[in-house]
């Protein structure tokens, strides 16, 4: 082996364990055992040296080659002129998506202008994504791996071409790139938040009235959803779910009824400890929302859903005279929420 490469595998060790704060301005992605070519992308009229994972090379001029390139010949390189830094390139091995690999997830709670992507790994840990479609940006994730990722989809049209996201990820040791692709149209990801819920009556039946979360997009005529209880009985505890327009023993399977979009009232015929409840877009199927938090469906809830009631009558009378100015201003927000052809990327 070369000396100047076997010192390259040294430096390699000794630096692993240096991590890049941010994605890398300019990289350079090549196969395992590919003879590579590294460059000095600045014109400069002098010796040119180099520099790798910022330990001094024994080589000159604008470019050299890496034979049988591995792992212990990726890293950052630099070169410099007159010891003022000209370019840096991170030389990367590829790396190619396995069964160990974490699924990229994606998901809207509205047809606004936004969705967003989960993606973590443990040795992966500078990671960026892009919507490709819309030619949007790259956009860093949240330190629990969300990603929100704005798009142009115009909600009231139909939607011709599905979104593309791009992720690129490098390992923390700075030496693996990898990058994962996804296609999907926004309709087939969309998961309502949890819906607002209110008791009408208790006992049996468990009569629950239901509106959309005040995020979901309007008029509830165009974008309308279908709910779901899950409740546990209360005299052995099984836990049942049930649409809200099939009350319990129904034999009816058509659960795509149009009453199932409009219905606000859950019905259950049995006595209940507790529920939840969840919807979904029946126009385009779309998966089922997050659930609400279990509620308490005894006499004790009730008194405390009481309490709370009358807290926000008087929060009420308190913002008295407000209310309208505020509304409007809601519902404008609201509309132009979805109008994503006017919010830039």
């Amino acid at each position: 082996m070369h000396s100047w490469i076997w010192s390259l595998w040294v430096m390699a060790v000794l630096t692993a364990g240096s991590s890049l704060p941010s994605f890398p301005k300019h990289t350079q992605v090549e196969e395992s055992m590919a003879n590579v070519t590294v460059t000095c992308r600045k014109d400069f009229d002098g010796n040119i040296t180099w520099k790798f994972n910022e330990e001094e090379l024994d080589r000159v001029g604008p470019e050299f080659k890496l034979l049988n390139f591995d792992e212990s010949l990726a890293g950052e390189y630099s070169c410099y002129g007159a010891d003022e830094i000209l370019d840096t390139v991170h030389v990367l091995l590829k790396d190619t998506p396995d069964s160990t690999t974490p699924e990229l997830k994606c998901w809207a709670e509205n047809y606004n202008c936004t969705f967003h992507c989960t993606w973590k790994h443990s040795h992966y840990t500078v990671v960026r994504l892009r919507n490709e479609r819309d030619n949007g940006t790259w956009v860093s994730s949240s330190p629990e791996g969300v990603f929100e990722v704005p798009h142009l989809t115009d909600a009231h049209s139909e939607e011709a071409t599905p979104l593309k996201v791009t992720l690129e990820a490098i390992t923390t040791n700075k030496d693996r790139f990898l990058q994962i692709n996804k296609t999907f149209y926004l309709r087939e990801i969309i998961q309502p938040p949890p819906p607002q819920i209110e008791v009408f009556k208790r006992g049996d039946p468990l009569e629950v009235d239901i509106k959309p979360a005040k995020s979901w997009a309007t008029p509830s005529s165009y974008y309308p959803l279908e709910y779901q209880i899950e409740y546990q009985k209360k005299d052995n505890g099984q836990v049942v779910q049930q649409l809200c327009c099939k009350e319990e023993g129904q034999t009816n399977t058509h659960t795509h009824a149009p009453d199932c979009w409009t219905k606000v009232r859950c019905k259950v015929h049995v006595r209940v400890a507790s529920f939840r409840v969840r919807s979904r877009d029946p126009l385009v199927k779309s998966n089922w929302g997050q659930w609400t938090e279990w509620t308490n469906a005894g006499r004790r809830a009730k008194q405390e859903k009481k309490r709370e009631k009358g807290m926000k009558s008087n929060e009420k009378k308190k913002k008295k005279g407000k209310g309208k100015k505020k509304g409007t201003g809601k519902r404008k927000a609201e509309k132009s929420s979805l109008t994503c052809k006017e919010t830039p990327l």
